[in-house]
């Protein structure tokens, strides 16, 4: 397969690299009223204030109003709504006064030491988020969001820092999305899902290049396997020393990887062995060196490994 196969094969695999879309190049951050949120911060607006004041009116008469006929996984859940709502003190007094001899109990018992847990560390990551933001790390603001506890009540108050921050990373996300398609049209694959992986998923440019993780990660394979083909045919002249230039190149993060590092502390072995025969020839201690590759190969047994599908260079 010749060089020219092997790009068509690439092309095939999904559409060719292609500019910057227009709407992401020419537009500032400033003009994006609708930014798309992260899912652990969608809903929530008005309907949260709403929410809110239904499940602190609600918590509070079933705190104080509660049947004796009311099941423990009642209260439990009410508890929930209540702790959800940001009432701590009475989520805890509700998930208290469920009895012992209740169902729910057990799982009552649990939930208070995990809410005591998320609360605080939830108090702490927006204290760390607040900070972040007064210091311009934006990347940090997004950070601590995402190991903020799923507390609804806690991310609310979250919600502003994200959406100052988002605007401010788009416009870094636009230049790395530059550097992406040039490496990209390189046939850097690796190089570009690297750059990829500093773009925050959240921003509108790291949204639409979701895709393109599949499409790259595909490509990367390709030429992984290519690589492997490549240091196969070296070893199998006995050029071990270009076989292992070839098994240097292969990303750690593809599935050809493992088979390479084998491949690796085989052919390093055999160049060992290939130097040492080399070396005895000069001093004309054995008759030639072809004799002794030959015995090696029946000793060691010789493998350069399985011959593929012949995968052609980029």
């Amino acid at each position: 397969m010749t060089k020219d196969e092997l790009s068509q094969q690439l092309a095939a695999n999904s559409p060719a690299v292609e500019k910057p879309p227009m709407e992401l190049a020419e537009t500032e951050p400033s003009e994006h009223p609708s930014l798309k949120l992260p899912l652990f911060l969608t809903g929530m607006g008005v309907a949260m204030t709403n929410y809110n004041l239904v499940a602190i009116s609600w918590g509070l008469y079933s705190l104080f109003h509660v049947s004796p006929s009311s099941s423990g996984e009642n209260l439990l859940q009410i508890a929930r709504a209540q702790y959800q709502a940001g009432n701590f003190d009475q989520a805890l007094a509700l998930a208290k006064s469920i009895p012992t001899d209740s169902p729910a109990y057990e799982e009552s018992t649990a939930a208070i030491l995990q809410w005591r847990r998320d609360w605080f560390l939830a108090a702490a990551k927006f204290k760390a988020t607040e900070q972040a933001f007064q210091e311009g790390r934006w990347r940090d603001v997004l950070e601590e969001v995402r190991q903020t506890p799923d507390i609804t009540v806690w991310r609310k108050k979250m919600l502003p820092f994200v959406l100052g921050a988002i605007p401010k990373l788009e416009v870094e996300a636009q230049q790395l999305l530059q550097q992406v398609h040039q490496l990209a049209a390189q046939k850097d694959f690796t190089g570009a899902l690297a750059l990829i992986k500093q773009i925050p998923p959240e921003t509108p440019t790291g949204v639409k290049l979701q895709p393109k993780l599949i499409e790259y990660r595909q490509k990367q394979q390709i030429q992984a396997e290519y690589l492997l083909q490549q240091a196969y045919n070296r070893a199998e002249v006995r050029d071990f020393q270009g076989a292992l230039r070839y098994l240097s190149q292969i990303p750690p993060d593809t599935p050809t990887y493992q088979q390479a590092q084998v491949k690796i502390v085989e052919y390093q072995q055999k160049q060992l062995f290939k130097e040492k025969v080399e070396r005895k020839v000069k001093l004309g201690k054995v008759v030639s060196y072809q004799r002794q590759t030959s015995f090696e190969e029946t000793t060691l047994g010789f493998n350069p490994g399985v011959v593929w599908q012949e995968v052609n260079p980029l």
